[in-house]
């Protein structure tokens, strides 16, 4: 089931402006292509100005997950960024009812903002449940390409870790492989995958999928040093 048709009939959240000033930032695509050199990097430093660790989840959806995190670990920074906005709207009345102060959302096309991501500045990334559509026009627009490796190669620290997971096993499949042959990445676990994913909070995907039955398929790997 492809991630839109869990938006499908999503209600939408009124934020208040200060709200919105304060946790979501939006970039057209259009934008991002014609004018990406004015938009300063997505670091800690530009984000939340200050110097902590910063970890990224690539469609972050409603945000369960990651405001679990921002509120466990308050010595780290948080940045969330999905394509749709209606979800985005959840996340962030979830981050200001918890008064998150280390968390903020971006409301674009993740694969618009790798220029933006320097050099040793992420500590983790997540891509968790990524849109598996297996349709021939969409496969150009799945995220975890060999692109997205030459990207987070730079972009996470050295140790910097990547945490894939899905219940789709074909993709899953695909995307395993790929990183086995990228010698820049090396796994943190001794089996070659692991089946499920027991977080604090887990995101609205994994709950759905798991209902249905659909095991948690994930791996781990971090930059190699």
């Amino acid at each position: 089931m492809p991630r839109r048709t869990v938006f499908r009939h999503l209600a939408q959240i009124s934020l208040d402006q200060a709200t919105r000033e304060r946790y979501l930032i939006m970039f057209s695509s259009h934008y991002l292509y014609h004018h990406i050199e004015h938009i300063p990097p997505l670091t800690s430093d530009t984000l939340f100005a200050n110097q902590q660790p910063l970890e990224l989840e690539v469609g972050c959806g409603y945000g369960e997950f990651l405001c679990s995190l921002a509120q466990a670990n308050q010595a780290r920074n948080f940045l969330g960024v999905d394509i749709a906005y209606l979800p985005l709207q959840r996340a962030t009345y979830t981050a200001s009812t918890l008064a998150l102060e280390n968390i903020k959302f971006v409301a674009a096309d993740a694969r618009r903002l790798f220029p933006l991501f320097a050099p040793n500045s992420l500590q983790a990334v997540y891509l968790h449940f990524p849109d598996p559509n297996r349709r021939r026009k969409f496969r150009k627009r799945q995220i975890f390409t060999p692109t997205l490796l030459d990207v987070l190669s730079q972009a996470l620290c050295p140790g910097g870790r990547l945490s894939v997971m899905t219940d789709h096993r074909e993709y899953f499949l695909e995307m395993l492989v790929l990183v086995e042959q990228d010698a820049r990445f090396e796994k943190t676990h001794a089996d070659r995958y692991l089946t499920g994913f027991d977080a604090p909070v887990l995101s609205r995907y994994q709950r759905l999928w798991e209902r249905h039955g659909l095991p948690t398929l994930r791996f781990e790997v971090r930059r190699r040093l």
